[in-house]
């Protein structure tokens, strides 16, 4: 049913519920004569013929006076005691003498309403009877309302239970039941608006113009109520499952694209060349002539599906199957120490195949028509491999047949495998794994297969519960306690799959529950016990002897003790190389650990935004020391690291820092003779070096000049015999080409006076 449908469906059901509690205290109050002024129902009171009856003008109903007593019986001993009269006598007349009057949708067969009293005046002598309340008597508007629902009610219901008996779908009889219960309650206040008469305008139009009865109008109205509500809530929707999936992207099959790979200016690499293909292969790698091709073009060969032995659960074994008709062919699974060779019924069954070539597989519980029609991954995986292994855990055929009589496969399956290889071919024929589950009792208590968290796993700092699924092999109620103690006697009920068919692809049922009373630096222990067959009678039942112990560690919080860099990086290259580096400690790995190895281990990330998902991992990162290399232009930088233990306790710092490059060679600014020293200043820290016969030297080979003040200034000793060829380099390697250099400089003395300069 479509979400109109729904919302239509739900409300005009509400709105039934409440007018079937009116109609229903409606119903109570005339067949059992609750009196509605609160006056209780004690005996039978007759009014002699000799009393005389008095109009009341406010009342809704004309009484008879002057002797013409109706015989009426009032049931109130309140209102008897209060008259006191000797001419009124207690007695119970017989119904027969008693007639009827008009008060709602059933007739009063004491001929008044419910509620009425009566009240004796002196001075007249006459008793008067009083009304109570008017707005249910007969032909008021109320009446018709209710007296409608009455019959709306009966038909919705009706409707509801025939449709049921018939095997009508549910969108069927939700449909029928309102449309014609609506209809119902439509008619049959039509039929009675016309004949009250209290729209004269109706009453005419269908009597005089028309020429109709008031039951005719009534059907008419109905029919149509009916049709249109019917037509308006009616769909008979179909359903389509659509699964998604997240799985790892794989390269299509064949290789039609992979010579794609060779057009592009760069040679095409191994990555992108399979990314072309399942099919497309790398030819010469590492020369001149690298080629992305496809492999195997004209293969045509689908692969070749054997049993797998090595992964046969112990003590089972594949037989042959001569039932099998061709072109399928497979083996039965048998049981080895059954007498019916039946494998046992929720027990983890492990099964594979091998094959002639790298494929992948896919089994189903059905014979489907077409490799990409079929349910599941043979082993849930989509890796093109030689062998494939698949666990599957089964119930019983008493298991199925206890919650679906329909299903008489008396525990007998089929599993049908096809295999495709990177060139898209499959066998069409199937390969076929026929075994039988065991049709006895089961006496086997269940089996906690996995959980959603692993077992001795930290939490984040400060966390006091945490959610868990627990994956049990067969439908079962599970318990949790603190204290490893007997299954009825745990305090903690799990959620749990109750039904054989809510088994998952793993055939694994799923318990859910929050473990809570985690507390920080500490092992936190629990204890998990299941009992299966939740359907079944207790005594039938079989639960966990021994508790599965599952340790939650409770940890401290993860610290980023610093980042590098904080200052200017210089480099005589551009791009220039930067390595970002953090060291964590504590966390959980402390706790884990007891302050050991484990320390501050964590995966740090960094970003250049500070966004959720703009984060990178670090290359070399997993222990408590993390570093990634980067190569940047010369400019300000601002990153962002965060780091995240296996607690999922986190921390974060930011870094900034200045890149700067220098490829030139240092500039010598100032030269001049210092005592005994030639002595020359450079613009920047360097290394400085001299020849006295040529530039064309390696630096390596000059005479080394003493440096002072930070490498700023260089001194070599005065001699005016020869040449200084003067070479410098800075702390990234920039200096003279090889037959240049800095500086030629040549010493000598002037002479002033007896003085040399």
């Amino acid at each position: 049913m479509n979400k109109r449908g729904k919302i239509a469906v739900s409300t005009i059901e509400i709105a039934i519920l409440i007018i079937s509690l009116f109609a229903f205290a409606y119903f109570i109050g005339q067949e059992f004569r609750v009196v509605r002024a609160g006056f209780p129902i004690n005996q039978i009171v007759t009014f002699k013929s000799g009393d005389t009856w008095k109009k009341v003008a406010e009342n809704k109903w004309e009484w008879v006076s002057g002797g013409n007593d109706p015989g009426a019986y009032i049931t109130d001993k309140q209102i008897l005691d209060s008259i006191g009269k000797e001419d009124i006598s207690v007695g119970s007349p017989s119904v027969t003498d008693k007639p009827t009057q008009s008060v709602g949708f059933f007739q009063s067969i004491y001929g008044y309403a419910e509620g009425t009293g009566i009240t004796y005046t002196d001075s007249t002598n006459t008793i008067i009877k009083t009304p109570g309340p008017g707005w249910l008597t007969g032909g008021g508007w109320t009446d018709m309302i209710v007296s409608s629902a009455a019959w709306g009610l009966s038909v919705y219901f009706g409707v509801k239970m025939i449709g049921g008996w018939l095997g009508w779908e549910q969108n069927t009889i939700d449909a029928a039941s309102a449309a014609l219960g609506w209809g119902a309650f439509a008619g049959k206040g039509a039929a009675s608006l016309v004949t009250s008469g209290k729209w004269k305008g109706l009453t005419t139009f269908v009597t005089d113009k028309l020429g109709w009865s008031a039951g005719g109008f009534g059907f008419a109205v109905g029919v149509v109520t009916t049709i249109v509500i019917y037509l308006w809530m009616y769909k008979d929707d179909s359903y389509k499952i659509v699964t998604f999936e997240c799985d790892p992207w794989e390269a299509p099959t064949g290789g039609a694209d992979c010579e794609k790979c060779n057009e592009g200016i760069l040679k095409c690499t191994e990555y992108q060349c399979r990314a072309l293909g399942q099919a497309c292969e790398i030819v010469n790698a590492g020369t001149e002539e690298q080629k992305c091709i496809w492999k195997d073009r004209r293969d045509t060969s689908f692969p070749i599906i054997e049993p797998w032995r090595d992964v046969l659960t112990v003590d089972h074994k594949y037989a042959p199957d001569n039932t099998i008709s061709p072109p399928d062919k497979g083996v039965k699974i048998e049981y080895e120490k059954s007498t019916d060779k039946c494998i046992k019924a929720f027990t983890p069954l492990s099964f594979g195949v091998i094959l002639n070539e790298p494929a992948q597989c896919k089994l189903d519980y059905t014979r489907k028509s077409a490799y990409d029609n079929m349910g599941f991954y043979f082993g849930g995986s989509k890796l093109y491999r030689y062998n494939h292994t698949q666990v599957l855990s089964l119930p019983g055929p008493s298991a199925i047949n206890n919650e679906s009589p329909i299903l008489e496969n008396d525990g007998n399956y089929e599993l049908f495998v096809r295999c495709m290889d990177a060139n898209g071919n499959y066998n069409t024929a199937d390969f076929l794994f026929r075994f039988c589950v065991d049709k006895g009792p089961d006496t086997t208590p269940p089996l906690i297969v996995t959980t959603s968290l692993l077992n001795g796993m930290p939490v984040a700092y400060n966390t006091t519960q945490t959610n868990i699924d627990v994956y049990v092999n067969e439908p079962a109620t599970c318990r949790w306690s603190i204290n490893d103690m007997d299954y009825d006697d745990m305090e903690t009920e799990m959620a749990c799959s109750s039904s054989v068919f809510e088994a998952n692809a793993q055939m694994l049922y799923k318990c859910s529950t929050t473990l809570n009373g985690l507390k920080n630096r500490q092992e936190n222990k629990f204890y998990f016990r299941c009992k299966d067959q939740p359907k079944a009678k207790e005594n039938d039942r079989n639960e966990n002897k021994e508790s599965l112990e599952f340790t939650v560690w409770g940890s401290e919080p993860l610290i980023i003790d610093w980042v590098k860099p904080n200052e200017t990086i210089r480099d005589s290259t551009s791009p220039v190389k930067v390595t970002l580096e953090a060291k964590t400690s504590a966390g959980a790995g402390r706790v884990i650990s007891n302050g050991g190895a484990r320390d501050g281990e964590a995966s740090c990330y960094y970003s250049s935004t500070g966004k959720d998902n703009s984060y990178i991992l670090f290359f070399k990162t997993g222990g408590h020391e993390h570093s990634q290399e980067l190569s940047l232009l010369p400019g300000a930088y601002t990153y962002y690291i965060k780091c995240l233990d296996l607690g999922g306790n986190a921390d974060q710092k930011k870094l900034e820092f200045s890149v700067e490059s220098d490829n030139i060679a240092p500039t010598i600014v100032r030269v001049y003779h210092y005592g005994t020293n030639l002595k020359l200043i450079t613009n920047e820290k360097a290394e400085c070096v001299y020849a006295t016969d040529t530039c064309s030297y390696r630096f390596e080979d000059g005479t080394k000049m003493r440096a002072q003040k930070d490498d700023l200034e260089h001194y070599a000793e005065w001699n005016t015999n020869f040449n200084y060829y003067i070479k410098c380099k800075d702390k990234f390697g920039n200096q003279p080409i090889a037959n240049e250099c800095n500086m030629v400089v040549r010493a000598f003395e002037l002479i002033k006076g007896n003085n040399a300069v």
